[in-house]
């Protein structure tokens, strides 16, 4: 059997929502122990989105598979006793409180440091932890309107949260980075993810457009709307997607199609030879999506079917390639789970089959503090007190 090199990891996860537990959800998933540190109160936000099964939240089920929960009141003497016993012999740190907050709990990097010289402490926040901004109210729509990208979509919202998944896979590559640092060199690190940094490096390549086109765009600069590009309705009022951008693609297409004067046209845009656009826009209305695939076949043209989502699922399972399964969750049930699409060929992932249930809040605090010393007693204790979250 391989070693698994994060095997032995541990992590200690602050955060809440997609910003954290998307980035911790991929050394889960290799292996590594990830602990959410969570208010015995609150819990990690996430628990309360509905929709829910059973009082497990879809946000928790497709984000905390393979992790642990522990509950503690890390403003308790006893909360912050058990948090620092934890911290002894843990490789990473990540939190997305406001800069200051770890700090105030007395928690903070030069405390960890303190402790465990070798700690990596990953840190998300708006601008960065000595930026003022940082300090103001922000979330995912805010950053995708001051980088201009929400103006250049309409302006209207991305269906995805991309600035939080953007800085949480930076957070993954930066945690990443800083173990092979330290597996090299020896020294822990502070890794600092600015969530403005992150979606401004994602539009590199839209902001770099801009400066060659004259500081400028027009609008017909911002879409890939070509004759032998682009999305047509059918007959039956679905769509289909031409990406004939290629020649060996387009000129398959002209044989297919015997529109022969369009063969010079492949780039042309719509201002410039409207009639073959009029002309593509009635040849796709002349059938069916069902018929489209028909005439289509098996002829090798660029050209896909916009799928709904249950279609788009159904598409992904039928392929028995592992990349969504349906697992058997305790509280949930059979839940849809989505595997991580890292394929390394010395180190392996956990399996969705073999994969455990996101943990309930609490849930671990036995496993965890008697692993550190503690008795059933005292963790009783400690419940009385406050410092840390109810006990099954």
């Amino acid at each position: 059997m391989k070693k698994n090199v994060f095997d032995g990891i541990k992590i200690l996860d602050h955060t809440s929502y997609l910003l954290g537990e998307y980035a911790t959800q991929v050394f889960a998933d290799f292996g590594a122990e990830v602990i959410k540190v969570e208010n015995p109160r609150t819990g990690d936000y996430g628990r309360t989105l509905e929709p829910k099964i059973n009082g497990v939240s879809y946000y928790n089920c497709a984000l905390d598979r393979n992790k642990k929960s522990i509950s503690l009141n890390l403003k308790s003497k006893k909360g912050k006793e058990v948090y620092l016993k934890l911290l002894k012999d843990a490789d990473i740190v990540f939190e997305n409180f406001r800069p200051g907050v770890m700090k105030r709990l007395g928690i903070d990097y030069e405390v960890e440091k303190s402790i465990n010289p070798d700690i990596i402490h990953c840190a998300i926040s708006a601008f960065g932890q000595d930026d003022p901004r940082s300090q103001l109210a922000y979330h995912d729509l805010n950053f995708q309107a001051l980088c201009g990208y929400m103006y250049l979509n309409g302006p209207r919202h991305a269906p995805i949260h991309m600035c939080d998944m953007i800085s949480a896979m930076v957070a993954t590559q930066d945690m990443m980075a800083a173990l092979m640092q330290r597996n090299m060199s020896g020294e822990g690190a502070f890794c600092d993810v600015k969530m403005f940094d992150c979606l401004v490096w994602w539009n590199a390549k839209i902001d770099e457009k801009w400066q060659f086109n004259g500081n400028r765009f027009e609008y017909s600069d911002l879409t890939f709307r070509f004759l032998g590009n682009w999305i047509w309705e059918t007959k039956d009022g679905r769509h289909m997607v031409l990406c004939l951008n290629e020649h060996k693609f387009w000129n398959k297409w002209i044989d297919m199609t015997g529109f022969e004067e369009m063969r010079p046209y492949m780039m042309a845009r719509e201002e410039e030879r409207p009639e073959f656009f009029e002309k593509m826009k009635n040849f796709m209305l002349s059938k069916t999506l069902e018929e489209w695939k028909e005439w289509i076949g098996d002829n090798d043209v660029c050209a896909t079917y916009v799928n709904n989502k249950t279609e788009a699922i159904d598409y992904i399972l039928k392929q028995g390639d592992g990349l969504m399964e349906y697992c058997d969750f305790r509280l949930t049930g059979k839940t849809l789970q989505t595997r991580i699409p890292h394929e390394i060929s010395s180190l392996t992932t956990i399996p969705l089959q073999k994969a455990s249930a996101p943990p309930t809040l609490g849930e671990n605090n036995v496993q965890i503090m008697e692993r550190l010393g503690y008795s059933r007693e005292d963790i009783e204790a400690m419940v009385a007190e406050g410092a840390c979250g109810s006990i099954a």
